[in-house]
């Protein structure tokens, strides 16, 4: 029992491995799903990539063909990692809200978060700007023409999509809130950062949240906002057909996905909240074969979602279709979220996908740019041989390499706690958790 209180003490004072490792992963997944995307263009319902896999294991064609079909489904899900993002949000915020406990002060709470997620925005709008002058300065020198008519309208994404910028566009990804009032402004032009707008809504919205959850308990609560998320969805199909004819409203406001954040404010009740069913409920979540369980019904959960997304003729039931997915993703993350520290925490392979997640805000910031300069290259018909000489030099070494630069000038990276003396009889396994003081909230998004 000593074994197992101090591992859990360690993760209720320290940061938790888990979190960082399953933020690096999701961003991994983000940066693959668009530039896969950029590739395809305009990739079709998720639907589709099963019925490919499908059709490929029904027709032996070869492990290659099945490989690019699994990877095909993998890339084009990529967008899910958004979801990924705004339940680690809830789940980190959660359990900064425990650990501060009678200390918590709204206040200086909204102050440190919005500093954190907004100062970053400005800093990527201003980046994104200043990389489309300049692509816009080189397609001058290559085509001619005024400058102010190539960055209006001569700047390319995904090779096949000219980006408008005007006065409004410029409002609008200044003023952060403009993007979340019509499909025009919504990727204004910052395509991958309009995430901030509903980030922001739901760091106004914790505070009701943590109250209803603390009255009604961590189960009762995400049931809760579950039916409430799903009910939103509904009043989307009933009154305009589909999600995606008002995917801005949908995308962009919290009703319409609260379950993403409130399944993270549910695991941060489990791992850190005072309530005395906890450890019961801990512990059961641990046990193998719960977590066997818990990885059936998230394949599961998460395929039935996907396979109702974008289909029409499912009616109402595309209302269930995104917080199905949801609930998927969660239920695959629990086990990792829910184990106990161990030594792989601090293997290399670990330490770097952690880094990785730690950064993860500045690899979005400047994953998104290099997207434009993508779209350049292949605007300008380069070879096979340059464009996989730009991805592997430039491309990924200036999207992770540089992020962690960035992060440190944007304020991003953890503060180190002091160094705190060793209790006895802890064996190293147990230290993996702990290290830095408060989790930070770090996100991506399509």
């Amino acid at each position: 029992m000593q074994h197992d209180d101090r591992a859990d003490a360690g993760r209720n004072e320290g940061r938790i491995v888990a979190i960082d490792i399953l933020r690096g992963l999701a961003i991994i997944w983000v940066v693959l799903f668009h530039l896969w995307g950029d590739v395809e263009f305009f990739p079709g319902a998720p639907q589709r990539y099963y019925e490919q896999l499908t059709w490929q294991f029904q027709h032996g064609t070869g492990a290659w063909r099945i490989f690019t079909s699994c990877t095909d489904l993998l890339f084009r899900d990529g967008f899910q990692g958004v979801p990924l993002f705004m339940m680690i949000s809830g789940l980190s915020l959660t359990i900064a809200a425990y650990r501060a406990g009678d200390a918590l002060r709204w206040p200086r709470f909204f102050a440190q978060r919005f500093r954190k997620l907004l100062i970053p925005y400005w800093a990527g709008v201003a980046l994104t700007y200043g990389v489309i002058a300049l692509i816009a300065m080189r397609q001058v020198s290559l085509h001619g023409g005024r400058f102010a008519e190539q960055f209006g309208s001569g700047v390319t994404i995904s090779l096949h999509t000219h980006l408008s910028i005007d006065a409004g566009v410029v409002f609008a990804s200044v003023a952060l809130l403009p993007r979340l009032t019509g499909a025009d402004w919504f990727f204004a032009p910052q395509l991958a950062l309009w995430f901030v707008g509903l980030l922001a809504q739901y760091y106004l919205l914790f505070p009701l949240l943590f109250f209803a959850m603390r009255k009604m308990g961590g189960l009762a609560f995400v049931v809760l906002t579950f039916a409430l998320t799903v009910g939103a969805n509904w009043w989307i199909v009933d009154n305009y057909g589909a999600p995606e004819f008002k995917f801005w409203l949908v995308t962009g406001w919290a009703p319409f996905r609260l379950f993403e954040f409130t399944s993270g404010m549910a695991i941060g009740w489990l791992l850190a909240s005072p309530d005395r069913s906890r450890p019961r409920v801990l512990a059961i979540a641990r046990h193998p074969l719960a977590i066997v369980a818990m990885i059936a019904l998230g394949v599961a959960a998460h395929t039935a979602g996907d396979l109702m997304i974008g289909r029409w003729t499912v009616r109402y039931w595309q209302s269930l279709a995104l917080p199905l997915s949801t609930l998927g993703l969660v239920l695959l993350a629990l086990p990792l979220l829910v184990r106990r520290p161990g030594r792989i925490d601090v293997s290399a392979p670990v330490r770097a996908l952690t880094s990785i997640g730690v950064t993860s805000y500045a690899v979005l910031i400047l994953s998104d740019t290099m997207r434009l300069v993508a779209s350049q290259v292949r605007l300008e018909g380069a070879s096979d041989a340059v464009w996989w000489t730009f991805l592997v030099a430039l491309y990924v070494p200036t999207s992770f390499v540089l992020a962690w630069p960035l992060a440190h000038l944007l304020g991003l990276m953890p503060k180190r706690a002091p160094a705190r003396r060793r209790l006895p009889r802890v064996r190293p396994v147990e230290v993996g958790a702990a290290g830095v003081a408060e989790p930070i909230e770090v996100f991506a998004s399509t």
